[in-house]
């Protein structure tokens, strides 16, 4: 057995001894080396002055055991970038998004990236976990996070992308059609007053209903941001449950957009 062991198992002695007293069992004799010596040349009159001289001596050599290990290499820094950070609201917004509409991250992450910005460290955290199989959208997510994000990644195998498919930059720098008819359609690129009326109207008149949800949505997700809005108040005053929720679509909207001026 070695000296180490028998050190160890002389410990748990000690610790057993000492839970039940010294008055009920004396200290139990030290292994032959260092710590019996030392024990021994203390002279102590009674077993509990033993004792915590036999405990001095054992937790000094445990301790004299441990010895550094080997340094490890320095942490190299990702390369400078000089964008600004996204403000903590935007950061604040892209949750929100995430969570309750996010048919508008892909118009949000490419804001980020046409202004100038990049993203703060722990919205990219969580984007590149939330895009490990989405390669169009992990590869917006890697632009918008600058140098960081490949180190953050080198360093975090489980931020990796979950395919190596190659993904083209057009997909990559433009925003996904998304589906809606042509009446709809074409209300995109109309005013703020005309889109306004059109879909105040179609639910006071009782014209939209729960299955135009999903186009109505893509609308206001793809529509001009100047009529947000103006279209946001008249969807309110309708007091229709289905325009109200848009009305919180397109301020949403609006102020992600604000936010990343």
């Amino acid at each position: 057995m070695s000296g180490a062991t028998d050190l160890h198992d002389y410990w748990r002695e000690l610790v057993t001894a000492a839970m039940l007293g010294t008055d009920r069992r004396e200290p139990p004799c030290p292994p032959d080396g260092p710590v019996a010596d030392l024990v021994a040349d203390a002279l102590r009159p009674d077993p509990g002055s033993r004792m915590l001289a036999t405990v001095a001596a054992v937790a000094a050599a445990r301790r004299a055991a441990f010895v550094p290990g080997p340094s490890a290499d320095a942490l190299q820094r990702p390369e400078p970038d000089d964008r600004p950070l996204c403000p903590p609201s935007a950061a604040t917004t892209w949750r929100q998004i995430v969570a309750e509409w996010s048919v508008l991250e892909d118009e949000w992450m490419l804001t980020v990236i046409e202004r100038g910005f990049r993203l703060s460290p722990d919205v990219l955290v969580e984007a590149l976990a939330r895009h490990r199989n989405d390669g169009v959208r992990r590869a917006r997510t890697m632009l918008a996070g600058g140098s960081v994000a490949p180190w953050l990644v080198g360093h975090v195998p489980e931020l990796g992308a979950g395919s190596q498919r190659r993904v083209s930059a057009e997909a990559v720098a433009s925003l996904p059609e998304l589906p809606m008819p042509p009446d709809l359609d074409e209300l995109r690129s109309l005013d703020a007053l005309t889109v306004s009326r059109r879909l105040a109207g179609g639910f006071e008149q009782g014209r939209f209903g729960a299955p135009d949800r999903a186009v109505l949505v893509n609308l206001l997700a793809r529509c001009r941001p100047a009529v947000l809005l103006e279209v946001a108040a008249s969807l309110q005053g309708t007091g229709v449950g289905q325009a109200l929720a848009l009305a919180d679509l397109a301020r949403l909207r609006h102020r992600m957009l604000t936010e990343l001026e």
